[in-house]
C-alpha cells in the first residue's frame, strides 16, 4: 500500500482473518506494520508474541464437567475451545473453510476419530498446498464414507465422488460434463476404507485400468493423475479464487479481480501465499467493501464469547447450531450456504437470543470495569463507541451510535439503574447490524 498503514486498515485485516478484533492485536497490527502482520498472520504466528499451549479435550472442563473424547457434542465445543484459545486465528478459520468446501458430515460417517483426523488434515493443509489436498482428501476416510467411495468398483463405478470434486471441490458447475464425471469415477476404482482394520487400501483387481477421455485428454488415469487434469483447466484457479475473495473480501467480486487472484492461484505454492498477496493488495483495503460480509455463526458466537473471557460452555455450540451452523455436522455435501442465509429470520432470532443469555451473565464489575470508564452521561456516542470496541465491534455506524447514545442517556440518568442499563446496552450493541459484520 502507499498510504501510511491505519488503524482502520488493521481492524478490516483482522475482522477477516480472525474471530475476534481486540485492542491489543490492532495496536500489535500497527507496530508491526502491514507487511509483517500480514506475514505472521499467513505464517501462523503471534501478532503480539503471546504463546498458548493449548489443552487436549480430556484436560478441560465445561459447564463443571469434564469433557470426553468420544462425544462428538464435547468435540463440537473443543473445537470451539480452539478458536478461542488460539494464537494462529488465520489457520482455524481456514480450517472451517475447507471443513464447509469438502463438506463431510458425521450424521453419514458415524466414527468421531475419523471426522478429527480428517479436521486435523484441514488443520495442516490450511494455508498450504492446495494440490496435494485435493489428492489427501480423496484418500481422506471420513469423506471415502461420505462419498460412498468404497462401493466404486471396476464394472461399477460409483460417481459420488467424481461428481463432487470436480463439481464442488476444484472446477465448479458448468465446466465438466456427465460423460467427464463417468470417466473420472472409472479412474478412482480400487480404493475403498476398511472399518475393521482401519485402513485405506487399494485393490487392483477393482481398479479399472483402461483408457478413459477426460475433460479432452486420453489416458490410463487414476486417482492422481485425473487431479493432474483437473488442474491444468482454466475453470479450478478460478473457481478457487472466487471462493478465497467472497470468503475474505466480498460477496461480489468483480471478474477482473477474480482473474487477478486466479493467477495468483495458478502460479503460487501454497493457499497463504495467494492470501498474503491478496492481503497486502489495495483493493482488499477499499472503504467500499470493509464490514460489508456477515459474520458465520461461529465468527459471531466466538467474537463475543471471547470479548468477555466467558468459561466454556457446550451450549454455545448448539447457538451456534441454531444460528445455522454445526461443526462437524454441515447440512448436505454442498456445505453451508453462506452469505445472507445467516440472517435469515429463525437464524437471526437465535443470535438475538444468544444475545440476550450472554448479557444476563455479565456481572457488576465487569461491566463497571475501567474499560468503561467514560461517563455515559457527558459523552454518550464516545462512550457507546467505547463499549463497541470493547465488544470487538469496531465499525459502529453514526445513526447506530445516536440511537445507542440516546438509549444510554435515557437509562444511565438513574444510578440505581447503570447496572442493568449497561447490560440492555450490550446486548443493543450485540443485536445491532454492525455487530452481525465483519
Amino acid at each position: 500500500m502507499g498510504a501510511a498503514w491505519t488503524e482502520q486498515e488493521a481492524v478490516h485485516l483482522l475482522n477477516r482473518t480472525g474471530f475476534y478484533t481486540s485492542k491489543a492485536d490492532i495496536e500489535a497490527c500497527l507496530t508491526l506494520g502491514q507487511a509483517e502482520s500480514v506475514r505472521r498472520l499467513v505464517a501462523g504466528e503471534s501478532l503480539t508474541g503471546k504463546t498458548v499451549s493449548l489443552q487436549s479435550i480430556t484436560e478441560l472442563t465445561a459447564d463443571g464437567k469434564e469433557m470426553k473424547a468420544d462425544s462428538i457434542g464435547d468435540q463440537q465445543t473443543y473445537w470451539l475451545y480452539r478458536i478461542l484459545n488460539t494464537e494462529a486465528p488465520l489457520v482455524e478459520k481456514m480450517t472451517l473453510f475447507w471443513h464447509g468446501h469438502f463438506s463431510t458430515s458425521f450424521s453419514k460417517v458415524n466414527d468421531i476419530p475419523l471426522m478429527l483426523r480428517q479436521n486435523e488434515l484441514f488443520r495442516n493443509y490450511a494455508l498450504g498446498n492446495f494440490h496435494e489436498l485435493v489428492l489427501q482428501i480423496g484418500k481422506d476416510p471420513a469423506m471415502m464414507i461420505y462419498l460412498d467411495v468404497n462401493s466404486n468398483r471396476k464394472g461399477k463405478p460409483n460417481e459420488n465422488y467424481a461428481r463432487e470434486v470436480m463439481e464442488l471441490f476444484t472446477l465448479g458447475i458448468g465446466n465438466y460434463t456427465e460423460q467427464d464425471i463417468k470417466e473420472t469415477a472409472r479412474s478412482l476404482t480400487g480404493w475403498s476404507y476398511d472399518r475393521k482394520e482401519g485402513q485405506v487400501k487399494f485393490n487392483k483387481g477393482q481398479y479399472d485400468a483402461a483408457n478413459k477421455t477426460i475433460l479432452g485428454e486420453t489416458g490410463a488415469f487414476n486417482e492422481t493423475t485425473v487431479v493432474d487434469v483437473f488442474f491444468k483447466q482454466e475453470a479450478l484457479p478460478q473457481f478457487i479464487a472466487k471462493k478465497l475473495l467472497k470468503l475474505f473480501a466480498t460477496d461480489e467480486p468483480s471478474q477482473e479481480w477474480v482473474d487477478l487472484v486466479a493467477s495468483d492461484v495458478l502460479k503460487d505454492q501454497t493457499i497463504g501465499e495467494v492470501l498474503r498477496k491478496l492481503f497486502m493488495s489495495d483493493a482488499f483495503y477499499n472503504p467500499d467493501i470493509q464490514g460489508s460480509l456477515i459474520k458465520t455463526p461461529i465468527e459471531y458466537v466466538a467474537g463475543i464469547l471471547k470479548a468477555f473471557n466467558i468459561p466454556l460452555s457446550k451450549g454455545f455450540t448448539q447457538s451456534a447450531r441454531k444460528m445455522g451452523m454445526e461443526l462437524f455436522l454441515p447440512p448436505d455435501v454442498a456445505g453451508w450456504r453462506g452469505g445472507t442465509t445467516w440472517l435469515m429470520t429463525t437464524n437471526l432470532l437465535s443470535r438475538f437470543q444468544f444475545a440476550e443469555s450472554i448479557a444476563k451473565r455479565l456481572n457488576n464489575n465487569l461491566l463497571t470495569s475501567k474499560d468503561y470508564a467514560l461517563d455515559p452521561l457527558s459523552k454518550p456516542e464516545d462512550f457507546v463507541r467505547q463499549f463497541s470496541q470493547n465488544v470487538g465491534v469496531w465499525n459502529m455506524g453514526e445513526q447506530s451510535a445516536k440511537t445507542l447514545a440516546q438509549y444510554a442517556n435515557d437509562t444511565f440518568v438513574y444510578a440505581k439503574q447503570k447496572n442493568n442499563g449497561m447490560k440492555g446496552l450490550l446486548q443493543l450493541i450485540m443485536i445491532s447490524p454492525e455487530a452481525q459484520m465483519k
